[in-house]
């Protein structure tokens, strides 16, 4: 028999499955520390959040007036990143309904994968302390050489092991990142209303916008009967 849409989900994690936004802080407060910049809050550090590490990095510096040129960037990067895996390795900030969403759809049978901006390293320290490993068939997060959002090659990859077009699949996602992809990928798209979107997730332009991840079972639902 076959399976009725979507055939497979493609999930974001930061501002869709956890809110990493405190993780982040942390990891900015360690890599410019020496530089003596003000303390990054959640708050402040979600202006940053979007297309990565480095990008989130490159945009401190911009707004803080730095010359790039002078800054050792290569060891800016280093403290960032093991302050990053170090907060990650604690998994905090899992969004409420999380396991239980993943839960009744791995129930249903239904492939999950998992497709981030994220590092790829990173991810998978984060998805092991949260204990979200093994609701995904796929994960997919930043490697060198390798396509990221809004690229849409990057959700093919996150599909390739379930033999699912992007048609077929549905992306859940809180940014522009996401939700372009999936536009220039051709797939169906959520967005998560709590994330990290700068303008809001109704001005993401995607096919539904939910408040909750205790919504998306329903809603995935609806969708499939709207299909037929």
């Amino acid at each position: 028999m076959t399976r009725p849409f979507p055939k497979a989900v493609i999930f974001d994690l930061d501002g869709t499955l956890v809110d990493s936004a405190p993780d982040i802080a942390r990891a900015l407060n360690a890599g410019f520390e020496p530089l003596g910049i003000a303390p990054y809050t959640a708050e402040t550090a979600k202006a940053l959040i979007g297309g990565g590490a480095r990008a989130a990095i490159e945009r401190a510096i911009s707004n803080h007036g730095l010359d790039g040129a002078k800054i050792d960037q290569a060891a800016l990067y280093q403290r960032f990143m093991a302050a990053y895996a170090a907060a990650s390795a604690e998994g905090n900030g899992l969004y409420a309904g999380a396991h239980e969403t993943l839960g009744a759809l791995a129930d249903q049978g239904m492939p999950l994968a998992l497709c981030t901006n994220k590092s790829h390293d990173i991810a998978l320290i984060a998805l092991d302390a949260l204990k979200l490993t093994g609701y995904f068939g796929s994960i997919v997060g930043v490697r060198d050489g390798q396509p990221k959002k809004p690229d849409p090659r990057a959700l093919s990859l996150a599909l390739s092991p379930f033999e699912v077009a992007t048609v077929d699949a549905i992306m859940i996602g809180d940014t522009t990142a996401d939700i372009d992809a999936a536009k220039a990928a051709g797939c169906p798209s959520i967005a998560m209303s709590y994330g990290y979107a700068k303008g809001g997730a109704v001005a993401l332009g995607a096919d539904l916008v939910l408040d909750h991840l205790a919504e998306l079972p329903a809603a995935l639902a609806s969708l499939g009967q709207s299909r037929r």
